[in-house]
């Protein structure tokens, strides 16, 4: 098949606009903007909407949410059920370090879980 001089003009001119966009673009401007609420989760600021709930999904809800084999001690039901069982959440992942069973909370996690009872566990 037989090129046109016109048609390899047009695709390298599409070619060329193709580079010149994707090198204009420095890479501050390409860092997406920090959106408000996307901060880092620390001591301070911990909550359950920010860690504390993803983490009980995430390290309790395979066994303790409803039909799992341990939710006759305790079923994860979101934020209401860990709040009325806070107390005994605590003392078997904080104190004793009985849960999780089969795994276990890094340092920070443990760092800001505690930071989030000592804060009554705020929702928000």
């Amino acid at each position: 098949m037989k090129v046109t001089k016109k048609k390899s003009l047009y695709t390298l001119a599409v070619l060329a606009s193709f580079i010149a966009v994707l090198y204009s673009c420095s890479k501050d401007q390409a860092v997406e903007p920090e959106k408000p609420g996307n901060e880092e989760v620390t001591a301070e600021n911990v909550s359950y909407s920010n860690f504390a709930g993803a983490l009980f999904q995430t390290k309790c809800a395979g066994c303790h949410a409803a039909g799992g084999g341990a939710s006759g001690r305790w079923t994860f039901s979101g934020f209401a059920s860990v709040r009325d069982n806070g107390a005994r959440i605590n003392n078997v992942v904080l104190v004793t370090g009985t849960m999780p069973v089969g795994g276990s909370l890094s340092a920070n996690e443990k760092a800001l879980l505690k930071a989030w009872f000592d804060r009554n566990m705020p929702e928000q």
